[in-house]
């Protein structure tokens, strides 16, 4: 019915969810009070933000690029949204402002790296803090606090015992994944990703992908912001504060390599490594672990994680020179 651009899950992918499972086996086991239905819940609701914006940062990355600032993104949302709520604002207006702001924030990143060629690492680490400027502003150096949207059921709701933020996650994925697997704007983002020279040749407008790239990603931060009010019910001053390394740690751990690759990845690692991330943070909560020892285990998976893709890269060019020589 569908012609499938892209090939089914790749072995790093696979790796990403045996490792999830793992992880999850290990830690049941050896960590009490770890295996409970209501500690699932609990890593489920603390990681639905980071999920979502990762698909964002899947896209970007894909492309080859980085967004430094989708934390400050969503939490620019979140304070807006907050007064909206607070001013009592219906919420049929409040989402649609939400993914409205969001848009025109990513698309100032957009417009700068895709027109002006500035680099999107130094682009977006340099708006994410004008937005963390802009949300000092705002909250006035206080805390929003208090907060009770009429949405906030999303966030604490159940069917048949599964919480219905799951559920939405779930289906954001896989919309997302529907896209990447059987639409032509999913086909453009793997060539662009895999040879961005090929893909102009063919006919593929580069700057206008990368430039949506960065518009769908703030859409979807400005989304979170949503999703974080409604879990927290406040907005403090730090808000995304570590958001964009948790999403880059994920599609990297997911099979994204850190410089991004046209040929492989997909939402279904980031998913995976979204996952693994939280619930390695839950295990060394649960376990005592000092907080600072969890960006220790992150990042040294990371670390693992690109130099496992680099040594693989570098034998897969091997190979056809070997032939060549042959």
């Amino acid at each position: 019915m569908f012609k499938k651009y892209i090939p089914h899950p790749t072995k790093r992918e696979g790796f990403a969810i045996a490792l999830l499972v793992a992880e999850i086996i290990l830690f049941s086991i050896f960590v009490p009070n770890f295996a409970n239905v209501n500690n699932f819940i609990r890593v489920v609701q603390n990681n639905s933000e980071v999920a979502i914006i990762s698909i964002g940062m899947t896209i970007v990355m894909l492309l080859g690029g980085i967004d430094l600032s989708v934390g400050a993104v969503m939490g620019v949302v979140a304070v807006v949204v907050g007064y909206m709520i607070m001013a009592g604002i219906s919420t049929l207006l409040i989402i649609p402002a939400a993914a409205a702001i969001g848009i025109l924030v990513g698309a100032v990143n957009g417009l700068i790296i895709s027109k002006l060629h500035i680099p999107d690492m130094l682009t977006t680490l340099a708006t994410g803090n004008v937005w963390k400027a802009v949300i000092f502003g705002l909250l006035g150096g206080k805390w929003m606090t208090s907060l009770k949207p009429s949405f906030r059921g999303i966030t604490t709701a159940k069917v048949a015992g599964i919480p219905v933020l799951l559920f939405l996650v779930l289906l954001v994925y896989a919309v997302f994944y529907y896209i990447f697997m059987y639409r032509k704007y999913g086909r453009h983002i793997y060539a662009i990703g895999c040879n961005e020279e090929a893909a102009v040749l063919s006919g593929i407008n580069v700057a206008r992908i990368r430039f949506g790239s960065y518009c769908l990603t703030g859409a979807l931060a400005g989304l979170t912001g949503l999703l974080y009010i409604a879990r927290m019910g406040s907005v403090e001053m730090t808000i995304g504060t570590n958001t964009a390394i948790q999403c880059i740690a994920a599609v990297t751990i997911g099979g994204i390599g850190a410089k991004g690759s046209g040929t492989r990845g997909s939402v279904i690692g980031t998913l995976a490594g979204v996952f693994f991330i939280g619930f390695l943070k839950n295990g060394i909560v649960i376990m005592g672990i000092p907080s600072l020892l969890e960006n220790f285990f992150v990042g040294m998976l990371m670390i693992i994680c690109v130099l496992f893709d680099s040594v693989s890269a570098m034998r897969r060019s091997a190979k056809p020179a070997e032939k060549g020589a042959a």
